[in-house]
């Protein structure tokens, strides 16, 4: 079913948790609401869980409003952080319980239909305790799938597991929800787990959506500071707009006599002129970093580029990660792949940073270059 949300709003007090806001969330879609903690998300998901009352506006699902539906009455429903498994009970018994509280009598096959989704059938006969945190996850997930919600609501269900485990159960929610084929709505404040799952994401500040879209042009066109940074990393330099004709914009750093491009619809500007005062941004994986003396014999073609010196120099497996001093910006950010390693580029070294105008992106001026940063959740 579809899930439309119009004019939804929550106030507590003198606090506004949600400001109104209008959502449709596709039937069949695995939708995310991401965001820092206090921005609203898991208000959201409790007032379409029906757990919390709306201020104003009204909750559809399909064409039934249910806004005023309690959460008993709700074809939907929730699985959180914390399980909430009956400890005295086994794996089957727990997917079962909600039929049996429904009065249904065999519930054998529809329990091993379910363990075998969530490829727990061998364990069916374990107590809680003796499951690690991903599989008590997926008893979670299976208890609440076995009662055929039309949406699934899912509250941070990965913040308790570690890292390697969290990976894998992201990837089996994306198949569990594939298969079974209903709205799941994801709250959570991991953007990796947001990005690795969702269809859809809205990425929620302060109780209202910054943006909203597929993940790959959420991070690849943020349309505000806030979202360029919540989402991984960016570099932003001051720029002014020196041409605007066509499908490319030619700009000029601030701090320097920098040219830099960009095609003009990666602009967040509703209508970009010469003149026109933009944070350019570029991801700090789309940069190729070289030493300074072996670029001088490259001007680099079509390439944005810029010079500057490394500041610091780690090691992440993955990739190496450099900080580089740059006059346009203090503390660029570029992140190699770990294939050839230059063992020149160390700290103090001069460099040349350059990436395609294709890979840049440009955002208003006007707004706070740190908005979205850890140092700003600060």
């Amino acid at each position: 079913m579809t899930i439309t949300l119009t004019g939804i709003s929550k106030v507590f007090g003198d606090f506004t948790a949600v400001h109104p806001l209008d959502l449709t969330i596709p039937e069949g879609s695995f939708f995310a609401l991401l965001g820092a903690s206090g921005c609203g998300k898991t208000t959201t998901l409790r007032m379409i869980a029906g757990l919390e009352e709306p201020t104003g506006g009204s909750v559809r699902l399909g064409d039934e409003d249910i806004t005023a539906l309690p959460p008993h009455k709700r074809p939907v429903n929730t699985v959180f952080q914390n399980y909430a498994l009956f400890p005295h009970l086994d794996v089957s018994e727990n997917v079962a319980f909600g039929l049996r509280r429904r009065g249904i009598g065999s519930v054998r096959k529809q329990v091993e239909e379910m363990l075998e989704l969530v490829e727990l059938g061998p364990l069916a006969k374990r107590k809680p305790r003796q499951l690690s945190g991903g599989q008590q996850q997926r008893v979670a997930l299976a208890r609440a799938l076995i009662n055929r919600p039309q949406v699934l609501l899912l509250d941070e269900p990965l913040g308790a597991l570690d890292l390697k485990l969290r990976r894998q159960m992201q990837l089996e929610l994306k198949r569990i929800q594939t298969e079974v084929g209903i709205t799941f709505v994801h709250v959570t404040h991991d953007q990796e787990e947001a990005m690795t799952m969702a269809d859809t994401v809205a990425v929620m500040n302060a109780g209202r959506v910054e943006q909203l879209g597929p993940p790959d042009e959420l991070y690849e066109r943020p349309r505000s500071t806030f979202v360029a940074n919540f989402l991984g990393t960016s570099n932003l330099i001051e720029a002014e707009i020196t041409e605007a004709k066509g499908e490319e914009l030619v700009l000029k750093a601030v701090a320097s006599d920098t040219v830099l491009r960009l095609p003009a619809d990666r602009c967040a500007l509703e209508n970009p002129q010469a003149g026109g005062k933009v944070l350019v941004g570029v991801r700090p994986e789309k940069i190729s970093l070289t030493h300074a003396e072996d670029a001088d014999a490259d001007t680099g073609g079509a390439d944005n580029l810029l010079t500057g010196r490394i500041r610091d120099a780690g090691y992440l497996g993955v990739c190496l990660q450099y900080v580089v001093d740059s006059p346009v910006c203090p503390e660029f950010s570029v992140y190699e792949q770990n294939v050839e390693r230059d063992a020149r580029l160390t700290p103090g070294t001069e460099v040349v940073l350059r990436w395609r105008p294709a890979h840049t992106f440009a955002l208003d001026a006007a707004q706070d270059a740190d908005a979205g940063t850890v140092e700003e959740a600060l």
